[in-house]
């Protein structure tokens, strides 16, 4: 009648055991960088204008607006355009094929 008495706290056991183990092994993967965190943090701090790897710089401003604004111009003329935030202030890139028309955009506008 009671051949599984031994086996009823067993699954708890487990349970709680299997619990604890996801609760550290997230601890530790979501844990700051000196813990070694899984998840990859963003260096929010300016960045070197030459290491934005193929990307060309073609404007630079003060103010994030202008150059979204800037980014907006290229889009809209079919240039992909990415802005990033350099020790020079706030640099515009594109990709080295579309560095002519790029410019050319930014001379007439």
């Amino acid at each position: 009648m009671f051949v599984f008495a031994d086996r009823y706290f067993v699954f708890p056991i487990v349970a709680l055991a299997l619990i604890g183990g996801m609760l550290l092994l997230l601890r530790w993967a979501f844990s700051g960088a000196k813990g070694g965190s899984l998840v990859r943090r963003t260096d929010y701090s300016p960045a070197a204008r030459d290491t934005f790897g193929l990307l060309v710089d073609v404007h630079t401003s003060s103010t994030y607006a202008d150059a979204r604004r800037t980014v907006s111009l290229l889009g809209g003329r079919q240039i992909r355009a990415t802005a990033a935030r350099t020790t020079d202030g706030w640099s515009v890139y594109v990709w080295p094929a579309d560095e002519a028309a790029a410019r050319e955009a930014l001379k007439t506008s």
